[in-house]
């Protein structure tokens, strides 16, 4: 009954049989002047403890990670959820000194910029602002390919590293990759702040701005 519905992500087209169907995805809504140097010996998560976020999947991974590089630290930013028990599972881990749980902060902008490396480990997603947001930084994401919105986001093995959903090898794979080649980080990382122009909030609102021109023609 709709002119038109208009969904997130190319991979929300695969949920719906409609022929009236439009994807017009989330606009970045800022980009930054400055960029990362990634020279930080950092990675970032940014997101609520929860099962979505998959943060348990990237705490093993870390593990991994941690064998080769024990020098590297993971900081997660996000409500902390006491029930979910990350704290407890870094601790059994044993990785406890290598990831750091914060809270909230106004500023996660400069959270970004001291960023070398973004992990996404979520279940799934509606979009996943946060891979656009890293890339404004300049800053390459590694990402479980999961539903949906990291594979319309990253190109794969160009502006960041997609692996498959759930994958704890191959996520640590990817990470160690980035943090053994710091030349492909950097190209990645600027590459990354090319790409996600096309998310500007200005490119966006063309497309809203002819889609309701469009309906407004309908007669």
């Amino acid at each position: 009954n709709y002119d038109t519905f208009v969904v997130l992500t190319e991979g929300n087209l695969k949920e719906w049989k409609f022929k009236n169907i439009k994807v017009i995805p989330n606009p970045l809504t800022f980009y930054p002047s400055t960029k990362s140097t990634l020279q930080n010996k950092k990675v970032l998560a940014v997101g609520k403890h929860s099962f979505q976020k998959g943060y348990d999947l990237l705490l093993k991974s870390w593990k991994l990670v941690t064998s080769k590089h024990p020098d590297w630290v993971l900081d997660i930013y996000g409500t902390i959820w006491e029930d979910v028990g990350l704290k407890k599972l870094a601790h059994e881990l044993n990785i406890e000194k290598s990831v750091n749980f914060f809270h909230p902060v106004k500023n996660i902008a400069d959270k970004y910029q001291e960023a070398s490396i973004y992990a996404l480990s979520s279940r799934y997603e509606g979009f996943g602002m946060v891979l656009t947001e890293a890339m404004a930084y300049g800053v390459p994401c590694v990402s479980f390919d999961c539903p949906y919105g990291p594979s319309d986001i990253i190109s794969d093995d160009l502006d960041g590293i997609l692996v498959a959903n759930g994958d704890i090898q191959a996520l640590s794979m990817a990470l160690n990759q980035l943090i053994e080649n710091p030349k492909q980080r950097m190209e990645m990382g600027n590459l990354a702040r090319e790409n996600v122009k096309r998310f500007s909030i200005e490119k966006i609102a063309i497309q809203w701005d002819t889609l309701f021109n469009s309906l407004a023609s309908i007669k």
